[in-house]
């Protein structure tokens, strides 16, 4: 690695690591510095509520992130299934009624502990399931 890549590299990291300290509420003291003709930022991060989220924000985020990955992971296990219990139902002429059948038909990689297939080939959300 060239000495103004390494010089670069080493302005940058740590102009990232001064700014994870802020706690905002100012400017930002963002400055530049001249790295052998090249202009380099050096400085805090952005101010909070300026175009960037706050903690807060990312809090809120990580809040929700667990709901909306079960209500994600349940909408792709319900259409998985249905469509295999679809195409095995056409392939072999009669209904699946577990997913034991469709894991021996290979429709599918694994079983899915969010929905059981019924004794009629419906999908249905298995007990104590996210996907109630």
């Amino acid at each position: 690695m060239s000495i103004r890549a390494t010089a670069t590299l080493v302005l940058v990291a740590s102009s990232l690591l001064a700014a994870c300290g802020s706690s905002g509420g100012g400017e930002t003291g963002a400055q530049s510095a001249d790295v052998g003709g090249t202009v380099v930022a050096v400085g805090g991060a952005p101010v909070p509520g300026e175009d960037a989220g706050s903690i807060g924000d990312a809090v809120e985020v990580a809040a929700g992130a667990p709901a909306e990955a079960d209500a994600a992971a349940c909408t792709v296990d319900r259409q998985t299934l249905e469509l295999a219990t679809e195409a095995y139902e056409l392939l072999q002429g009669e209904v699946a009624t577990s997913q034991q059948d469709l894991l021996d038909a290979q429709m599918i990689l694994e079983p899915s502990p969010r929905f059981v297939i019924d004794a009629d080939g419906t999908v249905t959300p298995a007990p104590n399931s996210p996907c109630a």
